[in-house]
């Protein structure tokens, strides 16, 4: 540990001291705060769905899909008036 770092620290901790009990629990949201933005990231896991459904027997013709989205549009509106 550096004298800057140790001294930043020694200074990190009579703050700490100095706070009331009350923002005690501030800092510790804080902190927590500061870790999860310093954590490396994992990898991203690729999940391979191609073939999903090829076994699947689908008969949706584009009208399906189009009167689908307009009974989901009418019942948000619904819902929204």
């Amino acid at each position: 540990m550096s004298y800057s770092s140790h001294f930043t620290r020694k200074k990190a901790h009579e703050a700490i001291d100095a706070l009331p009990p009350e923002s005690l629990e501030e800092l510790s949201r804080f902190l927590e705060f500061l870790r999860f933005r310093q954590r490396v990231p994992e990898k991203p896991v690729n999940v391979q769905l191609e073939g999903l459904w090829q076994d699947e027997q689908f008969d949706v013709t584009d009208d399906d899909i189009r009167a689908l989205r307009q009974q989901v549009s009418d019942h948000v509106l619904q819902r929204v008036k």
